[in-house]
């Protein structure tokens, strides 16, 4: 994933460096995808918070925590309360329908199937 590719390309640089790759990158996928992210409703926003963490393992918090840091993380958070979101929401399609769900949605796309 872009993330992967990202968290490898960052290790292997100086702090200074690092954080500016890192602020590079949040640029670059501010400019491609704000437009059609404005355009999401309260559901799809829902749902790509739970899909960032089924293909990452990590909640949207613990991404922007590790690349921003905390105080960057915890902005975004209350921000995201403010709004009705959750950052730090795991998915968990073995015990929660709605999760279960996506997951068979997605897979149903996955495979070609929808």
């Amino acid at each position: 994933t872009e993330l992967d590719k990202l968290e490898r390309e960052a290790s292997q640089l100086s702090p200074k460096k690092r954080k500016a790759l890192i602020k590079a990158t949040e640029k670059e996928m501010l400019d491609r995808y704000t437009d059609e992210l404005k355009n999401f409703t309260f559901s799809q926003g829902l749902v790509l918070l739970k899909l960032v963490d089924r293909e990452t393992s990590k909640t949207s918090y613990v991404i922007v925590n590790e690349l921003r840091g905390k105080l960057r993380a915890g902005f975004y958070q209350t921000f995201a309360r403010l709004f009705g979101y959750n950052l730090k929401t795991h998915y968990d399609p073995a015990h929660n329908k709605q999760d279960d769900l996506i997951e068979r949605i997605t897979l149903m796309v996955e495979s070609g199937k929808l």
